[in-house]
This record gives C-alpha cells, structure tokens and sequence, in this order.
C-alpha cells in the first residue's frame, strides 16, 4: 500500500507541473493575442502560497522575440508578480526561449541592462523584481537620504 501511494504522490506532482507548464502557456497565447486572461481557479489562501511558481523551462519558443534584455525580464517577471527571479534564472529563461545569451559575459551585460533601467529593482545580490513591487523600499531610501544629508566633518 505505501508503494501505491507513493506513486500516487509522484504522479500528482508530475501533473500539478504540467499544469503550471500550461497555464504559463496560457497566459503567454492570452498576452500575444491580447485576449484578457481567464481567472484561475484557486484553492485556499494556503494552496496559493505552497504552489510553487511556473518553471522558467515552461517559456515558449520565441516569447521573447524582438525584445530587448530590459523589455523581456520585465515581461517573464510579470508573469510571476511579486517574485524576485536571479539572474541566472533570467538568463536560463532566454535561452529556454531561443533568445540568443550565449556569451561567456552575458550575466554582465543583462545586470547592466537591468541597472539602467528605472523599472527594476535589485534584491538582494543577484535578484531582480519590478520598482513598482517595492514602493516602501523607495521611501526607505529618500527617508535615509533626508536624515542624513551629507556629513560634514569637523576639522
């Protein structure tokens, strides 16, 4: 029994991957198409925080196409809204999508990109996520700024 079980377990986790495979498939034909995406069903408040997110590998051929590195992290990053992704993960996405990242310094020139641009944050040393996710951390900053105009020192 244990053994049925246990495959019971493996089986399911092979198709709630799959299902979130699909529904990153999904939001991306909506969002080519410019249909309005469907509401997915949820389970409880508990399913929704345990459900891992949609495996950067779930990125279809050519999602990214014609787009700059900035304009294609931002377009992987709202589809996992509120989740920071490496730039590794970023990077791997890129690939995964045929975009052409194949250069030994790559993970220089998209950190570059990423810096430049206002619409994203860096978390922690290597994560990315969007300003627009972080409000209060702006705030922190220029309040950090205001008390503590430049020191000056007493010679």
């Amino acid at each position: 029994m244990v053994d049925s079980n246990k495959s019971v377990a493996e089986l399911l986790e092979e198709l709630r991957g799959e299902r979130e495979r699909l529904d990153v498939l999904i939001q991306a034909l909506e969002e080519r198409s410019g249909i309005a995406s469907t509401p997915q069903r949820s389970g409880s408040d508990d399913d929704e925080k345990r459900r891992p997110l949609p495996s950067t590998n779930a990125v279809p051929m050519g999602f990214f196409h014609n787009l700059s590195q900035a304009a294609a992290a931002e377009k992987l990053l709202r589809m996992n809204p509120g989740q920071a992704l490496r730039t590794s993960e970023i990077l791997e996405a890129f690939r995964n999508s045929g975009m052409d990242v194949n250069s030994k310094n790559a993970p220089t020139i998209l950190y570059t990109a990423l810096k430049r641009s206002t619409k994203f944050e860096r978390i922690g040393s290597k994560a990315w996520g969007l300003r627009e996710w972080y409000p209060e951390r702006k705030k922190k900053i220029s309040s950090k700024e205001s008390e503590n105009p430049r020191e000056e020192s007493s010679e």
